[in-house]
């Protein structure tokens, strides 16, 4: 079979990212600009390896990076830091947000019993895998979820991701579990290496799952921080468009 199985690698990920109901951070809080402002913690571990994602050491060399933490280390330092900045929101970013579910859900426990929003940055992979997980979100009342769909379809996202293209239904059967379980959900297309054809194609499958997907639909493009730039050129994978100062320039990229 072409490429990894992301739910395998899970699977191994979280062998070295998890202990009980720790989990390992490379930071825990950091303002960002996002959500017109939101304070951040930096997660290790993903179940993809993305050729064009910003994350560096957390996602590749997840077994010499960060600390293990609590859920009640982590959400102590997201809220103080959200005080300190007036951030109504906290996130975990930078690797795959699901990886952990116990950690994950005590997490969340502790953000229901407080007046912040957690948004949680996943490719949805583990929870269209599993349905029951987004049974288990459903119950959160202070969560919203923002899902991540790589490339606009199973070629692109084989390429771009290393997965075997079968996973990447998995994508929207996490999307279609969410919106069932009537979970705060949004979805992100990452862009950079689609034609129009294949946006309006993702459009339509998200369409088929619920109409409202669409109003909240964001298209994301990367940016080419230098050591996304140079593992592209390593791949000779180069985007068609990409954000640089605040606006999306076109490239005379390759295509995938």
């Amino acid at each position: 079979m072409k490429g990894f199985d992301p739910i395998q690698l899970t699977k191994a990920t979280e062998k070295v990212v998890v202990e009980g109901n720790r989990r390992k951070y490379a930071r825990l809080a950091r303002p960002l600009r996002f959500y017109g402002g939101i304070t951040s913690a930096t997660e290790v571990g993903c179940n993809l390896r993305c050729k064009f994602c910003f994350s560096d050491t957390p996602v590749r060399k997840p077994q010499t990076t960060g600390k293990f933490y609590t859920p009640k280390e982590v959400f102590n330092a997201l809220q103080k830091g959200a005080i300190k900045h007036g951030h109504k929101l906290i996130s975990a970013s930078a690797s795959e947000g699901t990886l952990g579910r116990q950690h994950l859900l005590e997490l969340l426990e502790l953000v229901d019993q407080s007046d912040l929003v957690f948004v949680l940055e996943t490719n949805g992979i583990t929870i269209g895998h599993d349905k029951d997980f987004a049974t288990e979100l459903s119950r959160f009342n202070n969560l919203h979820v923002r899902l991540s769909v790589k490339g606009a379809n199973e070629e692109e996202y084989s390429i771009l991701t290393g997965a075997n293209p079968e996973s990447y239904k998995l994508q929207y059967k996490g999307i279609e579990n969410l919106v069932n379980a009537k979970v705060s959900v949004n979805v992100c297309l990452m862009a950079s290496f689609s034609d129009e054809k294949g946006i309006e194609t993702v459009k339509t499958r998200l369409q088929k799952i619920h109409p409202g997907l669409l109003k909240a639909l964001e298209i994301e493009h990367i940016t080419l921080f230098p050591k996304v730039l140079q593992r592209l050129t390593k791949h000779k994978l180069l985007p068609n468009k990409v954000r640089q100062s605040g606006k999306i320039v076109q490239l005379e990229g390759v295509r995938v």
